[in-house]
């Protein structure tokens, strides 16, 4: 998990003295043009305890490389103490990635993959405006590469930030679907970490000593179900009444919880196939998420009885099948629950699947051993909404 968490109402406002104790001389913000007065406050934040700082705001929705290149461009020859980010977890991953560059050079491209890190990077401080991707105690950064509608995935330790300040005010503002979207996300790594291969039988990556993912177990357990709890209760509520400060912190927390679970157990089947719909649709990470999770629950059942039941008891829900459980909360939320609905196009279906069956560093994590025709028919089904 991240080295420490703060939260609670206001605690944004309290940044000046974690810098303070970082020992931080100047700071680099890194954030997007509609969090710049958030970001701004967190200047002044700084700017009181004696912090200079450095606000970028070209951060994107599912960043590319080329982003990190331009934060890092932006403060050149500044003696960078520590690296904050802002928003949601597109802009906290391109923080870590902007990080890691500016500690050990070249690109982010140089560290892909597992554990490629040379050394420590400069203290990252995750401050989330969504309740969603948990980024802000993860060890992973994910960019987008459009040239092969795929991901760049730099996963090492040493990019958990050393510090997670989660204010659930700063949620207050985040638009209807962002929220709902975002909230989706985080279920869905809920969900993934319960049902992911067990840590006993999770298939290691050769020549990485100590993996960051690690398959499931008591502990992820104990996480990923608080956060379902959390988060079937929470999210209706923060969409029906965004200020609501109750349902804002129990969402902020739901979403850190299911973060630190999927963080250490890694995820699979949902997120492999969410990356190539969601270059294909456009659509956004969480509701491609939301959309394929029902379908991979129906492909996994059989593997995952028990798991299916409690989740059932942490929904609540009357249904059968945790897959149509699912499907129902996601039409409470009024969140897509069809490819069709996410405009990803029917004729890019095989290509989909086989990039999906491609990524191995997830799809090694299915609980079900997956074949390509598998996945086919797993997009299949998520084309069309069942009752």
């Amino acid at each position: 998990m991240a080295g420490r968490i703060v939260f609670g109402a206001g605690s944004a406002g309290r940044i000046g003295s974690l810098l303070r104790g970082l020992g931080a001389r100047r700071l680099l913000v890194v954030t997007d043009r509609n969090l710049r007065p958030a970001a701004e406050q967190l200047v002044g934040a700084a700017g009181e305890a004696g912090v200079p700082a450095v606000v970028f705001d070209g951060g994107e929705p599912e960043p590319s490389p080329q982003v990190v290149e331009r934060a890092v461009a932006c403060v050149a020859n500044q003696p960078i103490g520590a690296v904050v980010g802002l928003g949601g977890g597109s802009n906290i991953d391109v923080a870590k990635a902007t990080a890691a560059v500016l500690s050990h050079g070249g690109r982010i491209a140089d560290y892909a993959g597992q554990n490629g890190l040379p050394g420590p990077v400069l203290p990252i401080i995750a401050v989330p405006t969504t309740a969603g991707s948990g980024s802000e105690v993860s060890a992973a950064c994910i960019l987008s590469t459009p040239d092969d509608n795929s991901k760049l995935a730099v996963v090492d330790q040493r990019l958990r930030p050393a510090v997670a300040v989660v204010d659930p005010c700063l949620h207050f503002t985040c638009p209807e679907t962002v929220t709902r979207d975002a909230g989706v996300d985080a279920f869905c790594h809920a969900i993934e970490a319960f049902t992911i291969v067990a840590a006993d039988r999770f298939p290691h990556q050769p020549g990485v000593e100590w993996p960051v993912y690690q398959g499931k177990h008591p502990v992820s357990d104990a996480l990923a179900e608080r956060a379902i709890e959390l988060i079937v209760a929470h999210l209706p509520r923060a969409l029906a009444r965004p200020t609501d400060l109750e349902a804002r912190s129990g969402m902020a927390v739901g979403a850190t919880l299911a973060g630190m679970a999927m963080s250490n157990t890694g995820i699979f089947t949902v997120h492999a196939l969410t990356y190539p719909v969601g270059a294909f649709s456009h659509a956004s990470h969480g509701a491609c998420n939301g959309v394929l999770l029902p379908p991979v629950l129906d492909f996994i059942e059989g593997v995952r009885g028990a798991q299916m039941r409690r989740i059932l008891d942490l929904m609540r829900s009357e249904r059968e099948h945790a897959g149509d459980a699912v499907r129902d909360f996601l039409r409470q939320v009024k969140a897509p629950c069809t490819l069709a609905e996410l405009g990803f196009p029917e004729e890019r279906l095989d290509e989909a699947a086989e990039i999906a069956h491609g990524i191995h560093r997830l799809m090694a994590g299915s609980p079900r051993p997956t074949s390509l025709e598998q996945l086919r028919e797993i997009l299949q089904r998520a084309m069309v909404d069942r009752p």
